[in-house]
């Protein structure tokens, strides 16, 4: 694991230092590495890979131990387009406190987000640089979740 880690960390300083794009992080893992190697560090991490679910363009994998929260990544051609975090609970204050949390920790990083949804019930958050895109949403409805989309994509591609 050790080892893997390093490679991981190398090719990220490889990239960085070779003045090409840089991308938002995920779980301290560039999304410039490929998607096979962001699941296998995943798996790593504790989650499961969920084979039923895994298709052609996504790895799905899954917190075994608490059953509410899912990560699928999105890739062409092994290429990472997209993450996303799915968490589920079973009463809405627990998602919105989780929405908030999240919202605080990336306007430190991002800054002031753009806000097209903003009720009790729904919420949105756009948060976006130069690295990526980050969309944080809370559905807190008939089963409250709070949806988080990690995208290589900016308004400048």
């Amino acid at each position: 694991m050790k080892k893997l880690m390093m490679a991981v960390m190398a090719l990220c300083l490889m990239c960085a230092c070779s003045g090409e794009r840089e991308y938002i992080n995920y779980r301290g893992l560039s999304m410039g590495i490929s998607a096979k190697l962001m699941a296998d560090s995943l798996q790593q991490q504790g989650l499961a890979l969920d084979t039923a679910h895994s298709g052609s363009g996504s790895y799905v994998l899954a917190d075994t131990l608490a059953n509410n929260f899912m990560v699928t990544v999105y890739h062409q051609n092994d290429t990472i387009t997209d993450i996303l975090e799915q968490y589920t609970a079973t009463y809405n204050d627990s998602t919105a406190n989780l929405w908030q949390t999240k919202h605080d920790e990336f306007e430190k990083e991002y800054g002031w987000p753009n806000m097209p949804k903003h009720g009790d019930l729904h919420k949105e958050a756009l948060f976006e640089n130069e690295k990526g895109t980050v969309v944080l949403i809370l559905l807190n409805t008939y089963s409250p979740t709070v949806s988080i989309r990690y995208s290589v994509a900016t308004t400048q591609d």
